[in-house]
């Protein structure tokens, strides 16, 4: 999931090939289906070169007489990944998506338990910013393990990069209620609140939240960063962040409220203070 999208259509395009190989390897050795076989030496010829738009339909003429090869498809499936152009809106390139989502689904109806395909299917969603699909197949994978909280942090991540805050949070929560003793999931709580209510003219990551909304965001992260700190003393950025967040509601408190502004200026030090020392005695260990 983190891979750089350079690095992994590079990775793709390996993998295919890989597959490629294997495929026309049996397609020589088994099948008898001269069609067949020409046209995977065609495509293969093609995919070489990177020639995607010749490779890909070649594969499809192959799988006409191959239907039932869970290989093929996977390996045409990875043509498309390769033939799809980040960039590129056109219906014809958006439509490479879905065929090589069909592809994937079918290989998963035979071989549920098929991880690397499991995981390719989610890369593709990815590549494709279908962040709504991604967080389909990372639910599927929930579903056999309801308390995996690797997924949870994924899915809360998804709906962080769709731009649904509030449902990223429910997400972290869970991973809270399945681990009670972990700070993490209050932490990541209460830094992506920062993120989002933090506004200076250098750096805004929203200019247009409305008052009451950003004001919100410091509320929830500072309570989530609190019980982040009273399961974790230690924890020298939930302090840090804490002090950050406390320096956000100094800044849109009303002028004239100078007494809660000045206490809120005083709980940003003490907290600042607090991460200070922490660090120290993190160092002199």
């Amino acid at each position: 999931m983190t891979l750089h999208m350079d690095a992994r259509a590079r990775q793709w395009k390996r993998a295919g090939l890989c597959l490629l190989l294997g495929a026309v390897a049996l397609a020589l050795t088994g099948c008898g289906q001269l069609e067949a076989r020409a046209k995977m030496r065609e495509a293969m010829e093609h995919y070489q070169k990177e020639d995607y738009s010749f490779a890909c339909p070649a594969f499809e003429e192959a799988l006409r007489f191959r239907s039932d090869d869970l290989e093929l498809k996977k390996t045409l499936a990875y043509c498309y990944m390769a033939w799809y152009k980040p960039l590129d809106t056109t219906p014809e390139n958006l439509e490479l998506i879905d065929k090589a989502a069909r592809l994937f689904r079918e290989i998963l109806s035979a071989r549920p338990d098929d991880g690397n395909v499991r995981e390719a299917l989610l890369a593709l969603y990815l590549n494709a910013e279908r962040y709504a699909d991604a967080i389909g197949v990372m639910k599927e994978q929930l579903q056999k393990n309801p308390r995996d909280v690797e997924i949870m942090k994924q899915i809360a991540s998804l709906h962080q990069r769709a731009g649904e805050m509030e449902i990223s949070f429910t997400w972290y929560e869970k991973w809270a209620e399945v681990e009670p003793r972990n700070a993490d999931p209050w932490y990541a709580i209460g830094s992506r609140c920062w993120s989002k209510s933090y506004c200076e003219p250098n750096r805004c990551e929203d200019p247009n939240l409305p008052m009451d909304q950003r004001q919100a965001y410091i509320r929830r992260g500072i309570d989530a960063l609190t019980k982040a700190i009273a399961l974790d003393p230690g924890f020298c950025e939930a302090s840090a962040y804490r002090n950050l967040l406390y320096r956000e509601r100094a800044k849109w408190i009303d002028f004239g409220d100078r007494r809660a502004r000045e206490e809120a200026f005083r709980l940003a030090d003490a907290d600042r203070d607090r991460a200070v020392e922490c660090i120290k005695q993190k160092q002199k260990k």
